[in-house]
């Protein structure tokens, strides 16, 4: 396939586009890979030097009819993961297709902070370089008419680069001080509508941190993107709705918005559960296995994480029915959608990871508190699932005893207790969520040596914490032994996404997504985990290398291939390819020095264990109770064992 790509020199200031083709590339992780692996070997690098590339773009079908085809996909090298990392984020290939090229390369560091600005006038791609001294940047983050950070730097480009898009349709994304400070900076953007900025429709690029790397490494603060370019497909022309449906319907036998609807009814509405979106569904269906506590249910008893439910349920989820769902309150992520999912409600976008993670995690179960806490990680720039994380687990380090609040800059002692969440929920969800919101801004700003720390992620933290303040734990015992990451390498990390799985803590190439086996409530055979896990990265890695977005994924998987041959006359082997690349993403990590290890905190361990309990599997339970360490060695081996025999790599420990 022939993609155009555009070649953006920061540091030289140098500007080149080309053709690009090459066999076996058909969407952006494959061309991002191929550069970082091939051609740029980023694995030699720190992810901050920068020549460690930023790649992002579009996928094949932007462009088209069919909805959910216009995620912007960012590929980069991790400073958090230590492997090639892909983000994605909704709906912004839209706007970014206007701009007449697939992919865009960024390499080099600008001396100032930039704001790159990329325009095409219908005939010609323009690409400007505006810098903002970084004092300016600084203030504008800290406040503009009444909005700090990504909001504030997104109000701010408007009010003064806006104008350059005059009659076209643009998009910013953006980064906020944690890309400044943290291994964990997002990518912020939000659509924008006659130059007002739409609520509710804002979407990141935020795993693996995207941000920093794209601001460290690069000095880039902010991306601008639009214009009037449109796009053909050598084959069947498939921008035409008449030309998608008869593809769809062919292999759906059913008409294509009656598949789309049956296949999207938990992201829009449900009318079983009268709920819709991530948050509407998920709570409900998880009941008293919702993470809580900084993951603190393998010690607390099911009577009691009910109740604790029950509580979600009643200050959490029913005000969000009430607020967002029977106001239809719903809008999209920019693209034209019939599922609407973005929830939104007093002024706030609404969606489970989020929510979930700066929510119950860290002890916030009523919505009005969760506007509190949210707001701020959001307005931050952060990674609100890797934020969430980490606060949760800051917050129970503090209540331990084991740092204190002025230590990390905070006004108080969290209540951090089943006791507060059963008994008196309101008041200490307001109290645990503002301190959430100020260790935010502590830690983005970087505002004293502790955070700094913090802001390096749970691993890497606990190593001088361990140091600094070894009098303060019990003997044997690590500050990694109270945070939840799933390691890779030496000091690589992330924060699973928010379910009690356990595929979520098993160090795949590619952790903190969707590309394993995220079931709640369920303990697996290790080989079927295994098989289960490489299954869905076969599939995840196909919605991100094309952009396209998962909450789709149920009709448009039998339809890929087919689309592939229609509109470009190739015949893929998705499954093969997959594979090819899964390979590839491996390699890549073990020539960075990033491989499997087995978990080094003991609460992963527990959630491990006692899942086996939990889910129902008395023959591992049994053997957890007997050797808990040993056991979980073995499980984890034999995980990665068979995930290494049927990918053909050797990724194990």
């Amino acid at each position: 396939m022939k993609f155009t790509t555009l070649k953006l020199d920061m540091g030289k200031g140098k500007i080149n586009s080309e053709e690009f083709e090459k066999t076996g590339i058909y969407g952006i992780i494959d061309y991002a890979l191929y550069l970082h692996d091939e051609v740029y070997k980023t694995y030699e690098m720190d992810p901050y030097d920068p020549k460690n590339i930023t790649v992002f773009g579009k996928g094949a079908f932007a462009g088209s009819a069919l909805p959910g085809a216009h995620r912007l996909m960012f590929v980069f090298r991790s400073p958090l993961w230590g492997g090639v990392f892909p983000s994605a984020m909704g709906g912004a290939a839209y706007q970014f297709q206007r701009v007449g090229v697939d992919f865009v390369t960024i390499e080099g560091k600008a001396e100032k902070p930039t704001v790159v600005i990329l325009k095409n006038d219908g005939e010609n791609i323009n690409v400007e370089f505006y810098q903002i001294e970084e004092d300016k940047l600084l203030e504008i983050w800290r406040g503009y008419k009444g909005e700090e950070g990504v909001y504030a730097l997104t109000q701010y480009l408007i009010d003064h680069l806006g104008q350059k898009f005059e009659g076209m349709e643009y998009r910013i994304a953006c980064v906020g001080p944690a890309a400044m400070n943290t291994n964990f900076g997002a990518i912020f953007s939000q659509t924008l509508r006659k130059g007002k900025r739409l609520v509710g429709s804002e979407d990141w690029a935020a795993r693996g941190g995207s941000g920093s790397v794209l601001f460290r490494a690069h000095n880039v603060a902010a991306i601008i993107f639009g214009g009037k370019a449109g796009k053909e497909f050598p084959g069947e022309d498939i921008s035409k709705m008449g030309n998608v449906k008869p593809i769809v319907e062919g292999i759906h036998k059913k008409p294509m918005f009656e598949v789309i609807g049956e296949k999207t009814v938990k992201y829009k509405y449900n009318p079983k559960l009268k709920t819709g979106g991530t948050f509407g569904g998920n709570y409900p269906a998880e009941g008293d296995f919702v993470p809580i506590l900084n993951w603190q249910m393998p010690y607390i008893p099911k009577e009691e994480r009910i109740k604790i439910h029950e509580n979600i349920m009643k200050l959490y989820w029913e005000p969000f029915n009430k607020e967002a769902i029977e106001t239809k309150n719903w809008t999209t992520c920019g693209e034209p959608c019939p599922v609407a999912c973005k929830k939104y409600a007093n002024g706030h976008h609404i969606e489970y990871e989020p929510r979930e993670a700066n929510g119950p995690l860290s002890g916030t179960i009523t919505l009005r508190a969760s506007d509190i806490s949210v707001h701020a990680v959001d307005a931050m720039g952060f990674d609100a699932i890797e934020f969430g994380g980490t606060a949760a687990w800051i917050l129970e380090l503090i209540h331990r005893g084991f740092l204190k609040p002025e230590e990390v800059g905070i006004s108080g002692m969290p209540e951090f207790t089943k006791e507060a969440l059963m008994e008196r929920p309101v008041e200490s969800s307001e109290r645990n969520a503002k301190l959430v919101a100020e260790l935010a801004r502590k830690v983005a700003f970087a505002e004293n040596e502790i955070v700094k720390l913090i802001g390096a992620g749970k691993r890497k933290a606990s190593i001088i914490l361990d140091e600094k303040f070894k009098d303060r734990l019990p003997y044997g015992e690590s500050f990694k032994d109270y945070g939840v990451f799933t390691p890779l390498g030496e000091d690589g990390e992330i924060t699973p996404t928010m379910y009690w799985a356990m595929g979520n803590y098993i160090p795949y190439p590619i952790q903190g997504r969707y590309w394993t086996f995220y079931q709640f409530g369920v303990f697996l055979e290790p080989e079927e985990l295994a098989q289960k896990s490489l299954a869905s990265a076969i599939w995840e890695f196909w919605y991100d290398n094309i952009g396209w977005c998962r909450f789709h994924r149920g009709w448009m998987k039998p339809i890929l291939k087919a689309l592939f041959m229609e509109a470009y006359g190739e015949n893929v082997d998705m499954e093969e390819h997959s594979k090819k690349q899964l390979r590839k993403l491996v390699n890549y990590a073990k020539k960075a020095g990033y491989e499997p290890v087995f978990w080094d905190s003991m609460r992963v361990i527990d959630l491990i264990a006692r899942g086996s309990e939990e889910f129902g599997n008395e023959k591992w339970a049994e053997r957890f109770r007997v050797d808990k360490v040993g056991t979980a060695k073995e499980y984890l081996k034999r995980v990665l064992n068979e995930y290494s025999n049927r990918l053909g790599v050797d990724w194990s420990i």
